[in-house]
């Protein structure tokens, strides 16, 4: 694809994006040297300079680090073929070649944890995105993912994404190489009550976390109203939790109070709000360092994933709090452990009586299932199958 050379307005918005470590480097690059000039500066007197194609990818490539942020997600890939191995569907894809037909990069899978037998790979994809500067629509994302065997015909990926585009592009992907019915599992908002959203968030905030950290605050909350085909779905049907309702539900968990007891949860649960997003503060139990993780329930449908926003460590000098920059190696195991524990969490929830989710295999073929909501229960009869190699998104 031709790509226009950006227009002046277009560069300046963009490089205002940029660090200003980043407009530096530029700038003195180009023998262009200002003192005291803040990013607005830097970024106009830049916009007049000409740059070649490899200018112009680094500043793309720049900016869409700076407005995405790493969250981790995950689903499991069910077969009733107790044979089956994901990691050999996705060598036979790589070896194929068939993703140079839908425009992607794939790396080859590497064994990162024998014991487990985990395979590591990435996958590259052009992404088309709206908005008025057309210099950043055509836009092309990468992100790493894991595959581990559960055992059964189970998979379990985890993708470590950028973008909440980046699941569908990877599941799309698996498509083509998966030859018999299967199913895939995701943490879906729609199959928790109201109810159960508070109890999740709640065990994530006394259990969610590694063995390391523990609980000391919740920094924001978010509640919805409606659920995910709800005409309600929409920014006014959000309410951000603040002041001293706030500081009342992290006493509460401090305290090992169930949430749901709180007054303010109750009233919000009596009004057809559940939770959506929690930001999390954990404190090491060794040392001075605090991070805060936002888990939250994202995208259509609604699909839980785990980021890290930020972390503190006390100075040894001025014994203020400094920031603190993890390694992305213990980004990402922090991360994943706080996945997996949602996990855990979030299917025990689903066995609890009148949570029972829909599914397909032999147990359950034209059988009614028990779907719940807050009002009242929904018969539903499941009849329809998955097509041969294709995947129909269920949890159980």
């Amino acid at each position: 694809m031709e790509r226009k050379y950006p227009t002046h307005y277009e560069l300046i918005q963009v490089l205002n994006m940029l660090h200003k470590s980043v407009l530096d480097e530029f700038a003195q690059s180009r023998g262009i040297f200002i003192t005291k000039a803040g990013i607005p500066e830097l970024a106009s007197e830049l916009a007049k300079q000409f740059f070649d194609n490899e200018d112009l990818e680094v500043i793309r490539s720049k900016a869409y680090h700076r407005s995405s942020s790493h969250a981790l997600s995950g689903f499991t890939v069910k077969t009733k073929n107790k044979e089956f191995n994901l990691k050999s569907v996705y060598q036979g894809i790589f070896d194929s070649g068939i993703y140079q037909k839908l425009e992607q990069k794939l790396t080859a899978p590497v064994l990162v944890e024998p014991e487990k037998q985990v395979y590591k790979a990435s996958l590259t994809y052009r992404k088309i995105r709206p908005g008025r500067i057309e210099f950043l629509q055509d836009e092309t994302t990468s992100f790493e993912f894991q595959m581990e065997p559960l055992g059964d015909g189970s998979w379990q990926v985890e993708v470590d994404s950028n973008r909440s585009t980046d699941i569908k592009a990877l599941q799309d992907l698996f498509k083509e190489g998966i030859s018999n019915d299967y199913d895939i599992e995701e943490l879906e908002q729609d199959l928790l009550t109201d109810s159960n959203s508070i109890d999740f968030f709640d065990r994530l905030s006394k259990h969610g976390m590694s063995d390391e950290y523990r609980f000391s605050d919740i920094k924001h909350l978010t509640l919805k109203r409606g659920t995910n085909n709800s005409s309600e779905d929409n920014e006014e049907g959000e309410k951000e939790v603040s002041g001293d309702e706030l500081v009342g539900i992290s006493q509460a968990v401090l305290e090992g109070k169930n949430l749901r007891e709180n007054m303010f949860v109750q009233k919000s649960v009596e009004s057809g709000y559940r939770f959506n997003a929690m930001t999390y503060e954990f404190e090491h139990i060794k040392s001075t360092k605090t991070l805060q993780l936002k888990a939250e329930f994202k995208g259509r449908p609604k699909v839980f994933e785990i980021s890290i926003l930020g972390g503190s460590e006390n100075s040894e000098i001025t014994l203020t709090k400094i920031p603190m920059e993890l390694s992305a190696k213990e980004s990402r195991y922090l991360r994943s452990v706080f996945w997996n524990k949602a996990k855990e969490i979030y299917l025990d929830i689903l066995k609890t009586p009148f949570t029972k989710a829909m599914s397909f295999g032999p147990d359950v073929d034209n059988q009614p299932v028990v779907v719940a909501n807050d009002l009242a229960e929904e018969i539903v009869t499941v009849t329809e199958k998955p097509a041969k190699g294709r995947g129909k998104k269920s949890q159980k």
